[in-house]
């Protein structure tokens, strides 16, 4: 019965063994994990910031376009009416270009359809 006990008990500590393994390593990730995440999001704030701060890149806009000589009446109302299709229509599609999926800024963020299409409503003023 003695050779049982001896079986049963190597047997046992190999499970434990094995248990005991598998938790250090399963330890070790997500210590690793959390490290991870704590060094990352400070990082990533970081970069956000510099990136919608525009610090050390170009603005990315045009130069203002040249408008014909017109009376400031005329000028207003041209960009009250085209400003008036950069909207969403009641299918939520824009109003300006058709798009169905929403409009982003150069950073990725949702835009309004007006925001989006500044440069292409400047430009035929």
């Amino acid at each position: 019965m003695s050779r049982i006990v001896l079986k049963l008990a190597q047997a046992v500590g190999i499970v434990v063994l094995a248990f005991v393994a598998l938790s250090l390593v399963l330890g070790v990730v997500q210590w690793i994990a959390v490290a991870a995440v704590l060094v990352a999001v400070p990082v990533a704030g970081v970069w956000l910031y510099l990136r919608a701060s525009g610090r050390g890149a170009g603005t990315g806009r045009s130069a203002p376009s040249r408008r014909a000589a017109r009376p400031d009446g005329a000028v207003a109302t041209r960009r009250a009416e085209l400003e008036a299709r950069a909207v969403l229509d009641p299918a939520g599609r824009c109003g300006w270009c058709g798009s169905a999926t929403r409009h982003q800024d150069r950073f990725g963020f949702p835009t309004t359809p007006l925001a989006h299409h500044r440069e292409e409503i400047d430009a035929m003023l």
